[in-house]
């Protein structure tokens, strides 16, 4: 990496750098594994890809999961409760993350990191997931605290514009459009197998299981938070121990520009 680093240098003698630029061989689209990565490089950076789907995913689901019950188990916690909060209640995850995107993106761009950011949004999606399981244990009136948490989750989901930007950095122009639509795919796979998860949870019933010691109650309205945090949890665990960063685009586009100056002077000395 460092003699390619050298390419881009403006002062470099004509003749080492013309040396330089024929040691690079062409960029073999047609090859899964790039000449530039060896095999143990390759799965790194698609498991990194593979778990930015997963984090697409679960962005996804943390909104649909909850629909088909949040009127449910609003007026179970809250009975003044009305159908115009309730609104709210919806509203607020898609506010949450109309804030969060570009205050994610800023930072992924400023400090040059995926991964902080992510992680940051995922503890934040964690935690509320299981604030709005727990809205039962919170004083009056509870509406409100499932208030927060809907637009906490949505916060968390923030880092969609985040996600996007790594799997654009980490793949090769070839490469870039099918990973796109996978994300799109596994995003609306999210939205729609959201309430299916629910519907798992609905032989629980409204009283479920309990477990008064610590006020815990999963039922056919929490179950499906938990599931959402413990998820989110499993991402996070595979943020610290799996994901890589890795900026194939600066990388190829390095190489690519380099020919496209080796071709240009050539062009130039002919004229």
């Amino acid at each position: 990496m460092a003699s390619r680093s050298r390419i881009l240098k403006k002062n470099r003698d004509p003749d080492e750098r013309t040396k330089l630029l024929q040691s690079v061989p062409p960029i073999d689209s047609s090859s899964s594994i790039q000449w530039w990565e060896d095999e143990t490089e390759h799965r790194s950076r698609w498991w990194s890809v593979r778990i930015m789907y997963l984090t697409m995913f679960l962005s996804s689901i943390g909104f649909s999961i909850v629909v088909s019950s949040v009127w449910p188990f609003l007026r179970k916690v809250d009975h003044s409760a009305t159908e115009s909060f309730l609104g709210w209640v919806v509203a607020a995850y898609s506010l949450g993350q109309l804030v969060a995107s570009p205050i994610f993106g800023s930072w992924a761009n400023l400090r040059n990191r995926t991964k902080e950011p992510l992680m940051v949004s995922i503890i934040i999606n964690v935690a509320a997931n299981t604030m709005y399981s727990y809205c039962h244990a919170f004083p009056a009136p509870r509406g409100v605290y499932m208030l927060v948490a809907r637009a906490l989750v949505g916060f968390g989901a923030g880092n969609v514009a985040v996600v996007r930007s790594y799997a654009a950095a980490a793949t090769t122009l070839t490469e870039r459009t099918g990973t796109m639509a996978t994300m799109s795919a596994f995003q609306a796979i999210g939205f729609i197998l959201g309430p299916v998860l629910q519907l798992a949870f609905v032989p629980l019933g409204e009283n479920g299981i309990e477990w008064k010691a610590i006020q815990l109650s999963i039922n056919m309205y929490t179950g499906p938070g938990f599931l959402s945090a413990f998820m989110g949890i499993i991402n996070i665990l595979l943020l610290i121990f799996v994901f890589k960063e890795h900026k194939v685009a600066d990388t190829a586009g390095l190489i690519v520009n380099s020919q496209e100056v080796e071709k240009s002077e050539e062009v130039g000395t002919v004229d």
